[in-house]
């Protein structure tokens, strides 16, 4: 649904975004993050047609975003950015009936689909509330139904759980998901790594403006050659089974965690996982629980901008 072809857009020789090559496929969140400055906001304004690149291309489905573009564009996108304009004066019904006139949704059905965003983003309750009384989190929750007003196909959202509290961004975090139930295409960009590495298919790892990864988080984090952490339960001699991985060559630490349990570090690829537990099973060990760790999205970042 997104991708870009070379897309540079340059502010100096170090500032901007170079050569970006981004794949979004329809119906998946793809995590967009790196730290500030790096050239997230930037890149979503280019996708959104608000800032015009200075070489490569850039496709929204099967259409090209440029100048001419634009509005075929902009029925596509929903973009909600990190800081928004809410017309203070305004009740949210008014302020959300504003943004569907802006987007010449008829009056006959501006107001189911006003009641139908608001309940996608479980704020129907504020609908007579005047906007400058919301709280940050609320604000966030009817930025997203304005985003949400024309029906869009892809929703860009820059830093939506940002100076959120932790129960408003867990809601977020489940808003978001639904949205992708209902087919939505989701770019999320943010810095908050766990909020990311939750909900997102994908992610990309941008950093002074160029994609370092792009991809899971697995994937990513094998094309890097971390050692891979191993756990296993067993329900035989677990002195025996310590031994037994020991011997590996690709083993390279085995600890005992618990009377049943233990772990290990990996060296080799990961498709020769399998021959660990295939010994283990060949040499008589009762094998309960044989999985890899969880990898860490901020371990797998800071190693890629390491590298960057």
């Amino acid at each position: 649904m997104i991708k870009t072809e070379n897309l540079t857009k340059k502010y100096g020789a170090e500032r901007g975004v170079f050569s970006l090559n981004l794949d979004l496929p329809r119906g998946k969140i793809y995590g967009f993050i790196g730290p500030n400055g790096a050239g997230k906001t930037t890149t979503i304004k280019m996708l959104c047609g608000l800032v015009k690149p200075d070489s490569g291309k850039a496709f929204v489905g099967d259409i090209q975003i440029t100048a001419s573009n634009i509005p075929k564009i902009k029925r596509k996108i929903g973009y909600m950015p990190d800081i928004f304009g809410v017309y203070e004066q305004m009740s949210v019904w008014e302020y959300l009936d504003f943004y569907g006139a802006a987007f010449k949704i008829p009056i006959k059905r501006r107001k189911p689909r006003i009641e139908e965003v608001l309940s996608l983003t479980d704020s129907s309750h504020m609908i007579d509330y005047q906007v400058t009384s919301l709280s940050r989190g609320m604000k966030q929750r009817i930025g997203l139904a304005k985003t949400l007003i024309h029906d869009p196909e892809i929703l860009i959202l820059d830093e939506p759980a940002g100076g959120l509290d932790p129960t408003a961004r867990i809601e977020m975090r489940q808003t978001i998901s639904r949205l992708k139930g209902l087919g939505k295409t989701i770019l999320l960009s943010s810095h908050i790594l766990p909020e990311l590495s939750s909900i997102c298919d994908l992610i990309g790892i941008i950093f002074k403006g160029k994609l370092l990864a792009q991809g899971t988080v697995k994937e990513i984090s094998s094309s890097l050659q971390e050692k891979i952490v191993i756990n296993v339960t067993v329900d035989s001699d677990i002195n025996e089974a310590k031994n037994i991985l020991s011997r590996i060559d690709m083993i390279e630490t085995v600890k005992v965690l618990e009377q049943d349990a233990l772990q290990c570090t990996f060296t080799g690829a990961r498709p020769q996982i399998k021959s660990v537990l295939r010994l283990l099973i060949e040499n008589n060990v009762i094998v309960r629980w044989f999985s890899e760790d969880e990898v860490d999205l901020e371990d797998v970042f800071i190693n890629i901008t390491k590298k960057g």
